[in-house]
């Protein structure tokens, strides 16, 4: 079984790292995204993120099994997860 995770930056340095991590366990599918690929849902959402410092974010496909290790690296690089 195949479960997703989502998460955001603060930086590209721990994304990378985390996303060579992850590579390296085996996950089954990572993509990234940036605050400017992301369209916003409201004008006011539109403020909040012009103001704030950019983010990146990370999908990741992972076999239920290693859901737990995925869990445990994006956060060990400083990701939040969603």
């Amino acid at each position: 079984m195949e479960i997703n995770l989502e998460a955001t930056f603060s930086d590209r340095y721990h994304l990378e790292k985390t996303a060579e991590v992850l590579r390296s366990q085996g996950v089954l599918d990572i993509r990234f995204t940036t605050e400017a690929d992301s369209q916003a849902d409201s004008y006011l959402q539109s403020a909040e993120l012009s103001s704030a410092e950019p983010t990146y974010g990370l999908s990741v496909s992972v076999e239920k099994s290693r859901y737990r290790q995925a869990e445990d690296t994006i956060l060990k690089y400083g990701g939040q997860l969603h």
